[in-house]
Order: C-alpha cells, then sequence, then structure tokens
C-alpha cells in the first residue's frame, strides 16, 4: 500500500509540472462539456449509441441531430416522451442496427422505473445519484456490476459502456479504456493493468491532482493518443534544486593565558567578567534568597554559621501581607509580637 500510494504522488507530480497544464486542463474540461446538455434520456442514448464501436464526434452529432428534430418547448425530451418517438421511428436513428434500438429502450425503461420510485425530483438528478451512489461504487468495485438491479436486466451492457453512462450522467469516474492505461504505464505504473485495476489507478491519481475524476481520464487520453513519454523526474529536480552544502567551521581551541580579572583564560570562565565594587562584596555576604527579599536580615554579622536563624521584622509595603506568630509570654514579661518568615 506504501509503494502504491509514493507511486501515485510521483505520477501526480509529473502531470502538474507539465509544462503545458494548463492548456491540457482546458482542452479536457472542454471536451466535456460538448455532452449532450444534461437531458436523461440524450445520455442514455448517447450510451446505447457508443456500443456500435463509431466515434464519439459521429455519436454526439447523431445525439444532436434527433435533439434538434423531436424537441419541443411544450413537450419536454423526457424519458417517457423519447421512448414513444423511438418506438414509432426507423433504425435510421440507430446507424442501422436493431440491436442498439432494443438496448436503448431497455435502458430507457429501467431509468423509468428508477425515477417512479423518487417524488419531485429531477430525471437528470436521479441518473446522477445513480452514478455517485454508493451501491453503484460497491458493486463495480467488487466486480460485480451484472448483478446491480439497474444494469442486471439489460443484456449487451459491458464494464466500459456502464463507465461511459456514469461519466455522462455526472458522476465522478471515468472510463478505462486502453489509451488510460497507456497512460498510466508511462507514469509508471506496471504493464498488463485490466480495466478495474486501471479505474482505481486512475480515480487514485484524481484524488492526488485534486481534479474531478472525468477531467484526468481526458487529460490521461490525450497524452496516450500524442504518445506522450517525456515527463519530469521528481528526482532530477530535486537534485537540482538545494545546492551543495559548505562545510560546517570548527572551533579553535581555547587559549590558555591570564585574563582581565587575572584568572587563566578556560572553556568555563572565558566570557565571564569579574565583579568588582560592594555589590560583589554584598552578593558574597548575603545569600541570594535573602537578596531577592529587601527588608530581611538572616543572620547578624558575627554570629555563627549553626546558631538558629532571628528574624527582625521587615519594613516596606511588600512586608505586609507575612504571617504573624505569638511566641508565649516569658515570665515575668508580655506577650510580643514577632514576624517570622517561613
Amino acid at each position: 500500500m506504501v509503494e502504491l500510494a509514493d507511486r501515485a504522488v510521483e505520477a501526480a507530480w509529473k502531470v502538474k509540472n507539465l509544462k503545458d497544464f494548463d492548456q491540457r486542463l482546458e482542452r479536457a474540461a472542454g471536451r466535456l462539456d460538448e455532452g449532450t446538455g444534461g437531458l436523461a434520456a440524450m445520455v442514455v442514448y448517447e450510451t446505447a449509441l457508443m456500443k456500435s464501436g463509431r466515434p464519439p464526434e459521429e455519436v454526439r452529432e447523431m445525439v444532436r441531430s434527433f435533439r434538434e428534430t423531436f424537441e419541443d418547448e411544450e413537450v419536454p425530451l423526457t424519458m417517457a416522451h423519447t421512448s414513444g418517438i423511438m418506438n414509432v421511428e426507423g433504425n435510421d436513428w440507430f446507424f442501422g442496427e436493431d440491436g442498439l434500438r432494443v438496448l436503448t429502450g431497455q435502458l430507457l425503461g429501467q431509468f423509468q422505473h428508477r425515477v417512479a420510485q423518487y417524488n419531485y425530483v429531477d430525471e437528470s438528478e436521479v441518473l446522477r445519484r445513480w452514478a455517485d451512489g454508493y451501491d453503484t461504487r460497491l458493486f463495480v468495485r467488487r466486480r460485480i456490476f451484472e448483478t446491480e438491479p439497474i444494469i442486471g436486466v439489460v443484456g449487451g451492457l459491458d464494464f466500459l459502456l456502464l463507465q461511459h453512462l456514469r461519466v455522462a450522467a455526472g458522476g465522478d469516474t471515468l472510463v478505462p479504456n486502453a489509451e488510460v492505461a497507456r497512460a498510466l504505464e508511462a507514469l509508471g505504473y506496471g504493464p498488463g493493468l485490466d480495466p478495474y485495476e486501471t479505474l482505481a489507478a486512475a480515480e487514485d491519481l484524481a484524488l492526488h491532482l485534486d481534479l474531478p475524476a472525468p477531467v484526468v481520464g481526458e487529460m490521461l487520453g490525450e497524452l496516450a493518443r500524442e504518445g506522450f513519454e517525456d515527463y519530469p523526474s521528481p528526482r532530477e529536480r530535486s537534485r537540482g534544486r538545494h545546492p551543495p552544502r559548505r562545510p560546517r567551521k570548527t572551533l579553535s581551541p581555547p587559549r590558555a593565558g591570564p585574563s582581565r580579572g587575572g584568572r587563566p583564560t578556560s572553556p568555563g570562565n572565558r566570557n565571564r567578567s569579574p565583579r568588582r565594587g560592594p555589590s560583589a562584596r554584598r552578593s558574597r555576604a548575603t545569600p541570594r534568597r535573602a537578596r531577592s527579599r529587601p527588608g530581611f536580615r538572616t543572620r547578624r554579622p558575627g554570629t555563627p554559621r549553626g546558631s538558629p536563624r532571628r528574624m527582625v521584622r521587615p519594613a516596606g509595603p511588600r512586608c505586609r501581607s507575612l504571617a504573624r506568630r505569638t511566641s508565649p509570654e516569658p515570665p515575668g514579661g508580655r506577650m510580643r509580637k514577632r514576624a517570622w518568615r517561613w
């Protein structure tokens, strides 16, 4: 799994760093916009005509002619109305093949049954929900799309036609044809990928490119038709981007000798400056903790170090919050208050 993820990241980097990436992206989006215009019945009609093996331009021209001939402002080309027209007309709208007529009628009938299950939902929205639905993706991922209720009843609809129907319906997927497989092989994927593996790899690449899967499919198909293989390499780009590192300077060892204070220079006291004046004497005589609180005197001068500490009552605003304790009254005396430092 890690190898597949790294391969997808590298392939996405190669495609993004093409010199004409923006131009290819615009052309791919323009080809997708040349569809049937969002009519669900025309989407099904176009998918059925693609089974004839004719070029997509010829198929779309036939669909466009049918729409211009029978489209009416008062009576839109719904699935039911289109089915009625095709039952009356001849095989001229199906390139003279009766099998295409049968396939179109079966698909329209299946989708009409699905549209009837939704109330107040447009036919195109129903078709798009089916194309991006979880059940459809799951059945395709498990390679059992023939058992899906909307497709299993219809015979003669292979996997590539199913994917074309999903793309034309507005689904976020692509058609894993031979051109897409060749483009993936040039990007570093292994040869001999079947349509299901090609679909999984191309959709993963679309996720890394942060682009819709149909656009990525059109771009890969164009690259394969051109036979393009001169992709940039991320390894060469990383080598030329970073300059060689300069050797780090080593510090010279400290020199021994007298310093300004008269002490020998060593790594420990090389940057220290000797203390002079009364502050140095006060710092040596008074502990650091006592110096931080003015007004305290921990020990009188000349008192032995082991004697108990006698605290003098401090003066100042900072010493008003100190705790007070009363010592027991000595014989013949009175109570005296003392301030103790904890």
